[in-house]
């Protein structure tokens, strides 16, 4: 792997680790968050130089050995003004020897084996850094269900050309742990776009489909995310030939905030189809490509879910599900079938009155 992002001696890399390690037991204390939360362990990127804007820098923790070692919740803070988001992800592996990387390239791809990832903060969202998933769904860590480092990745839109002058360590990580284990655990799928947005688009629609066949689940979180010109993000779950919306935002920039769905209990079954359409406005002379750069769009949309932590090999990694935006696979006829209930969507009457719907099913 080039390394362009990082320059820290080896001898460093031995007291960083030692560091980190140290850390992670010293910082175990009691906290008050409820009464299931009995110890907090803090992680923390040290202060690195970047040298270049929009970097993904990766930290790699062990957290086999720790006393409590059922995740039920996190809390981030970060240097806001050099820091587009954060992401967190627990795996049985990494793909590289280091401690601490540029992990750009990987993006994606940083786990091997089993893994479980979830989004942390950014930039434009209220309530992404302090989280506590529900009372019965944690994740558990440690050898025997083969997750043995938690992975921070750090989205740095700004470089870092000297870290001593930053006023804190760009990233702080503190994982709340419960001593038991919960009976569900958590997971998560992601559902997204590639290709373009076409110059001079008024209405231009990226569509996604994806065929679920794994066990049955609960949803009780979602979000949905575009950039600057996202219109109006819709996703359904398609069943006998029905549709039920799941999820609808008009987005404002990049901000997106975290939808609570438990109390709806919304589930996915077997050979269900999840179904997501983001609408762009793009009256520019270029396209506009989806992708992970600042000035780049996406049709992201992120669903959480539980399943039966005895179901231990059900879900060994976090899914994911693409569909190329230049391939329309709503209507007529997609990539799956009973996809054309969603034919009637086509229509901006029919979208109206979707919406109406959904303000109800939420109200």
């Amino acid at each position: 792997m080039e390394w362009q992002a990082i320059e820290i001696r080896s001898s460093q890399w031995i007291l960083l680790l030692l560091a980190i390690i140290l850390n992670t037991c010293i910082q175990c204390i009691p906290i008050k968050v409820t009464s299931e939360v009995t110890k907090r362990t803090l992680i923390q990127m040290p202060k690195i130089r970047v040298d270049k804007p929009d970097s993904y820098i990766c930290m790699a923790v062990p957290v086999t050995d720790l006393e409590f070692s059922t995740v039920v919740g996190f809390k981030i803070d970060v240097v806001k003004e050099i820091t587009h988001h954060v992401a967190i992800a627990f795996c049985e592996e990494y793909e590289t020897d280091q401690t601490v990387w540029d992990c750009k390239s990987g993006h994606g791809h940083i786990c091997s084996g089993r893994s479980t990832v979830f989004g942390g903060w950014d930039g434009w969202s209220k309530n992404h850094s302090d989280t506590l998933f529900p009372d019965d769904v944690g994740i558990q860590l440690g050898k025997e269900v083969k997750l043995n480092y938690v992975i921070i990745q750090t989205h740095f839109k700004e470089a870092v050309p000297d870290p001593d002058a930053l006023k804190s360590n760009p990233t702080n990580v503190t994982l709340f742990l419960a001593r038991e284990s919960r009976n569900y655990s958590y997971q998560k799928v992601s559902l997204y776009s590639s290709g373009y947005i076409p110059a001079f688009s008024e209405d231009f629609k990226a569509e996604i489909t994806c065929k679920w066949a794994s066990v049955p689940v609960n949803l009780y979180e979602y979000f949905a995310h575009t950039h600057n010109y996202g219109q109006l993000i819709e996703g359904y779950i398609i069943r006998n030939n029905t549709k039920l919306l799941l999820a609808m935002d008009k987005p404002k920039g990049k901000s997106h905030d975290t939808v609570t769905i438990e109390e709806r209990h919304i589930e996915i079954r077997p050979d269900d189809i999840l179904a997501v359409r983001c609408s762009y406005r793009n009256t520019g002379p270029s396209k506009v490509l989806f992708g992970l750069g600042g000035s780049d769009e996406m049709c992201n949309l992120e669903l959480s879910f539980k399943y039966d932590a005895k179901e231990i090999n059900a879900f060994p990694q976090s899914i994911k599900c693409g569909s190329d935006a230049q391939e329309k696979v709503w209507c007529p006829k997609g990539g799956h079938d009973q996809v054309d209930v969603l034919c009637d969507l086509q229509h901006e009457a029919a979208n109206k009155d979707v919406q109406r719907d959904f303000h109800k099913l939420i109200m």
